[in-house]
This record gives structure tokens, C-alpha cells and sequence, in this order.
């Protein structure tokens, strides 16, 4: 009885302590599965040659190309990265592609730029409409006058002139009439030139004393109206040559105030190099500098030399000999 009472506490011992460890067991299986497929997603099997040494082994297993989550980024980075450049290839191309049809769509014919040179042009500013002191180009030495005393100016020069195959002709009709000497000569040609409108006013010279002012006119000859051909203003306020702090501090300032009234009346020039205003060519233009102001019209210079010499040309068919 004794016996059969050991051998059932031992039945029973064994049956409970396959109660408890039966859970353990379970979870060391279930540890066990997990591990073994993480091993698997995680890392390559490593292949274990039975005929090498554990170092040699353990060698070959840390030689192997591990492929973690870093390269599995950088290879997908470098995946996107190529469609990202091949995309923008094909964008550049596309552009430059695009770029050169519109290129060729708006290529401008010869009458398109020629309308197109035309509007910059006429952008310039036309020098023929300026004036200096309230004188313009062509006004004659009747109007200079009168715009210019209201001013305060006084003429201090005025030059007259007869044009040299005027002149000499006039000198060799009064050496046929019988008049001789330098002297006799010369006012007998003087006064015929004038008779006939050849002697013209060539040159004036007005000054302002007041402000330091001068005003040069040139003239052109009476075959084309004698008019105003140059303009030539020129004031010396800025031109001080002191080096004295105080002189070129007010120095300084004059030559501020000259080119800010240019500005006001004139504008920017249309050639900032040559501080130019005009519509190029023979057209009248007007260029400054600090202190100075010259206006001229070279078609008006041109177009009085062309007159003379066909006036020349006429007067040389004369009949001097009768046979």
C-alpha cells in the first residue's frame, strides 16, 4: 500500500511538471519559427563546408555581401534618380526643341525688321526741334538776334563772307571796267557780290557777361536762305582750374547742375557714349559736355556746298571768246 501511494505522487509529480512545461515548450517553438524567418528575410543562408575548419567558415560567412536595408534604399534611390534624369533629358530636349520651332516660327521677315528699325528710330530723338538759349537750327541771323538781346546777349561778333568763286569773279569784272589796286579791287567786288545777294552773314559771336555765357552761330550761305547750321553754347561757371577744397566743392556743384538741367531739358542722349542726341546719319544732332553744348545740321552744310558748286558750274559757261 505503502509502494502504490509512492508510485502515484510520482505519476502525479511527472504529469504536472508536463502540465507546466508543455506552454514553455510551445513558446520556445513558437521563438524558434520567428527567429529562423527573420534569419531568412534578414540575411543569405551561409553555406557551411563540412571538410574546412570553423575559422574558415566563420571567414567566408563575413566575406559574403550582406544586402540590408541600406543598399535596398540606395539601389531604389538610384532607380529614381535615373528616371529622374532621363526625365529631365527628355524635358531639356523637349525645351530645346521646342525653343528652336518657335525660332523659326517667329523668324522676322526683311519688311518685319525693317519696320522693327524703324520704331527704334523713331524712338530717337529728333535734334531739329532743340534749342539752346531759345536759338534752333535754320533761323536766321534776324531771329538769333531778337531771341537772344531778350536774353540779355549782346553781339560782339558778326562776320561777312562772299563765297571765293563770288568773289573772284567780282574782282575780275571790276578789273574790266578799269579798277585798280588791292583796296579798289576788293570793295568794288565787295559791293557787286552784295548787289547780287552773295554776301551773307558767316559767323556771330554773343556773349552774357553776367553768367559767363558765349553763344557761336554759324550761317550758311544766302544760296540756301542763310540759316543757322551750328550752334556752339559754351559757359566757363564749371571750369574753375583752383585746387583749393572750398573751389572744388563749388565746382563740383556746377557741373551737377549742368548735366541735371541737361537732363530736365533734353532727356537722356540716344548715344551715351558720345553723349549724343539725333536720328543718326545726316540728320541734325546735338552733343554735350561738361560746360559746352554744340548743335548742328549736316544736311543743311551739305546742301549749301552742292548749291554753290552748281552755281560755279553755271557761271563757267560763260562766253569770253567770240570766234
Amino acid at each position: 500500500m505503502r509502494l502504490n501511494s509512492k508510485l502515484i505522487l510520482a505519476i502525479w509529480g511527472l504529469s504536472g511538471g508536463l502540465l507546466t512545461a508543455a506552454p514553455a515548450l510551445a513558446q520556445s517553438e513558437m521563438d524558434l519559427l520567428l527567429f529562423e524567418k527573420k534569419n531568412e528575410t534578414s540575411a543569405p543562408a551561409i553555406e557551411v563546408d563540412v571538410k574546412d575548419t570553423l575559422t574558415g567558415n566563420l571567414a567566408k560567412s563575413s566575406a559574403a555581401p550582406k544586402k540590408d536595408s541600406t543598399e535596398e534604399n540606395t539601389q531604389t534611390a538610384e532607380e529614381d534618380s535615373g528616371e529622374s534624369e532621363n526625365w529631365l533629358k527628355s524635358l531639356i530636349t523637349g525645351g530645346k526643341k521646342k525653343s528652336a520651332d518657335s525660332e523659326a516660327d517667329t523668324a522676322m521677315s526683311d519688311e518685319e525688321e525693317e519696320e522693327l528699325r524703324k520704331l527704334v528710330v523713331s524712338q530717337r530723338k529728333n535734334a531739329a526741334h532743340f534749342d539752346i538759349s531759345g536759338i534752333k537750327l535754320r533761323m536766321t541771323p534776324e531771329e538769333v538776334f531778337r531771341t537772344l538781346e531778350a536774353q540779355g546777349y549782346k553781339r560782339i561778333v558778326q562776320n561777312m563772307e562772299i563765297p571765293n568763286f563770288i568773289k573772284w569773279r567780282c574782282e575780275e569784272l571790276c578789273r574790266q571796267h578799269g579798277v585798280i589796286g588791292f583796296e579798289r579791287l576788293n570793295a568794288c567786288a565787295t559791293r557787286v557780290a552784295s548787289e547780287n545777294g552773295y554776301n551773307f552773314v558767316n559767323h556771330e559771336t554773343y556773349n552774357r557777361y553776367s553768367t559767363k555765357e558765349s553763344i557761336d552761330v554759324n550761317y550758311s550761305s544766302s544760296f540756301t536762305g542763310n540759316l543757322a547750321h551750328r550752334i556752339f553754347y559754351q559757359s566757363s561757371v564749371p571750369l574753375s582750374d583752383s585746387k583749393a577744397s572750398n573751389r572744388v566743392y563749388i565746382n563740383n556743384l556746377k557741373i551737377y547742375d549742368f548735366w541735371r538741367r541737361i537732363d530736365l531739358k533734353y532727356g537722356p542722349p540716344d548715344n551715351t557714349s558720345e553723349v549724343k542726341w539725333g536720328l543718326g546719319g545726316k540728320k541734325p544732332y546735338m552733343k554735350a559736355r561738361t560746360g559746352s553744348l554744340e548743335l548742328v545740321d549736316p544736311l543743311l552744310k551739305d546742301l549749301d556746298t552742292a548749291r554753290m558748286f552748281n552755281e560755279d558750274t553755271r557761271l563757267a559757261n560763260t562766253n569770253y571768246y567770240t570766234f
